[in-house]
């Protein structure tokens, strides 16, 4: 619907020129400049013929002939933007030019030709700027002010089909034009109601097509990795049985690939289960800093150095961090942890690492840092370079840094600072 006077009483210019819909903005834009041209033209013939009319055919004089239906005409280029206080300055003036007109006998009385047409220009642009309420407030505003002006002047009383006449003329131009000019307001403002709901239609439409498509490549994801990880799993679980004399800590290295491996699939099926919007998709706890050393073990077992380091500062009673981090920042300084370590043993296999979890006030440092590898493979040929992106992206989400480069001695620093978004009072 329209915009509303009571609400607002002073509204926005156009509404059509706040909408920005493909296909509309230049259509919109001429409309206005034709409308606001028009009314110019409007209140400039007005001010024209008016003045003259009030001094030569009601005898008003001259200063006042020009002042008033200047003051007329400039409350019409001011009514889009302010429209009751164009209104009450408009009525006023009206009263004014009426009294003034009084001792005059030729003419219409007590408003002459040029006041009607200018209060039913003004009751088109309420029509069209406001709601109906205000339009008939000031069509009915009008009517009964044109009656006070008769009232108050006892010796035109005798002339009852002057008044009368303009009386009615005045009133039933004044609500045929405020009654088409408010029907019209309706269906612009209906207009772009719909324009603004095709619009968001289509963002939702396409912003369901993107879910869409993420699931259909969450899907084709799984399909590709979880074929590869079971073959993997399977491997590492059938060889102590398919390979005799088996040493002990070959043992150990194939469960501990099997258990990273079942990790694997379980935390993909859950985020698969995430995506498509599954009602029973596993909803296993995240990691944590809790889980930072049984990663770092599964990682020694893998042949890496790596040594973990955690600040005192950032453990609750039973864990690292278990409640004094929020459950997000754990997930992404696991995260990072994780992309850089796999980073280390694709890239720097057997190189010493350190992996430190610090907290430096409200924000929460994880820094991973390897020396230079003994023997520096080159880098797996179907390397995309993903790795220190999605980091970014991860650490990016909570609005954290993230530093990553060579250093000096020819190793490799992932640093990351986390707003610990802590639970409870400090938060």
């Amino acid at each position: 619907m329209s915009p509303s006077a009571t609400a607002d009483p002073d509204p926005d210019p156009d509404p059509d020129t706040r909408i920005r819909i493909p296909g509309t903005r230049i259509r919109a834009s001429w409309s206005v400049l034709a409308t606001r041209g028009t009314l110019v033209v409007a209140a400039v013939t007005l001010l024209a013929v008016g003045a003259p009319v009030a001094a030569v055919v009601h005898d008003v004089p001259v200063p006042l002939a020009l002042l008033l239906p200047a003051v007329l005409s400039a409350t019409l280029l001011v009514a889009p933007v302010r429209p009751r206080t164009a209104t009450a300055v408009h009525l006023v003036t009206l009263v004014g030019l009426g009294l003034l007109a009084a001792p005059g006998t030729v003419g219409p009385w007590p408003l002459s030709v040029t006041a009607i047409i200018g209060v039913a220009v003004l009751l088109v642009v309420l029509g069209l700027r406001t709601d109906w309420l205000t339009t008939s407030v000031v069509w009915g505003a009008a009517t009964v002010l044109t009656l006070v002006l008769v009232a108050v002047v006892p010796a035109r009383w005798d002339q009852t089909d002057v008044w009368v006449t303009t009386l009615a003329v005045s009133a039933g131009s004044w609500l045929v034009v405020g009654a088409a000019a408010v029907l019209l307001g309706q269906r612009r403002a209906v207009g772009v109601e719909l324009r603004a709901a095709r619009r968001d239609a289509e963002q939702q439409a396409d912003a369901r097509r993107t879910v869409e498509e993420r699931a259909r490549i969450a899907r084709e994801l799984h399909d590709v990795v979880a074929h590869s990880m079971s073959v993997v799993h399977m491997q590492a679980e059938s060889a102590p049985y398919r390979v005799a004399d088996l040493p002990a800590a070959a043992r150990a290295e194939f469960a501990t690939i099997a258990a990273t491996s079942r990790t694997a699939l379980r935390e993909m099926r859950q985020l698969l289960g995430t995506l498509r919007g599954d009602d029973d998709a596993e909803r296993a706890p995240q990691p944590g800093l809790g889980d930072l050393d049984a990663l770092v073990a599964s990682t020694r077992a893998a042949g890496l150095s790596v040594v973990l380091d955690v600040d005192p500062g950032t453990a609750s009673g039973d864990g690292i961090g278990d409640r004094s981090v929020d459950p997000v920042a754990q997930l992404t300084a696991y995260r990072v942890v994780q992309e850089a370590l796999g980073n280390v043993v694709r890239h720097a296999p057997g190189a010493d690492t350190a992996v430190t979890v610090t907290r430096q006030g409200s924000v929460l440092r994880v820094a991973v840092v390897n020396a230079a590898a003994p023997d520096a493979p080159p880098p797996p040929a179907d390397d995309g370079g993903y790795g220190l992106a999605g980091m970014r992206s991860r650490v990016a989400a909570l609005d954290g840094s993230l530093d990553a480069g060579p250093t000096p001695d020819g190793g490799f620093r992932v640093v990351a600072a986390l707003p610990r978004r802590l639970h409870g009072a400090d938060r």
